[in-house]
């Protein structure tokens, strides 16, 4: 039975990574942002996304591209988990799951927000703070 598994497993794998491309709403370059006017940056990145799934411009700022691809997928993860990890309550983790959104949210979503200095500096620590979360909560993100 472990062998059905490994093999059903290794079929997932791969019938994913042939589903991964690029589509609007996993698009996360900036090359029609940056590179409007010129055309032939614009072709190179193009074919960058055709052929990878994604293209140069994305590893730039590469922890906000990684954030804006989680925050969606968090939100569902909290709509649909039907469980929490041992030596947690369903509350302290729903509470650690809704700190990484609103931190994430609020520092790559609202980095154009006309804020004061020291909101800035909340919104770096809070996210920094839900960088930790996330990692000591990693292995747990699955129901």
């Amino acid at each position: 039975m472990s062998q059905n598994k490994s093999k059903s497993t290794q079929k997932k794998s791969k019938d994913f990574s042939k589903s991964s491309t690029t589509t609007e709403i996993n698009n996360f370059s900036i090359a029609e942002e940056v590179y409007k006017d010129v055309p032939e940056r614009l072709d190179h990145f193009k074919k960058q996304r055709e052929e990878n799934g994604f293209d140069d411009t994305e590893t730039w700022h590469l922890d906000k591209t990684l954030a804006l691809f989680l925050i969606p997928r968090l939100e569902r993860f909290i709509q649909v988990n039907n469980g929490y990890p041992g030596g947690e309550t369903e509350e302290s983790f729903n509470e650690k799951l809704n700190f990484i959104l609103k931190s994430f949210k609020e520092y790559y979503n609202g980095e154009n927000d006309e804020v004061s200095l020291e909101l800035e500096k909340e919104r770096l620590i809070n996210a920094n703070k839900a960088i930790a979360i996330l990692g000591e909560i990693w292995f747990d993100l699955w129901w």
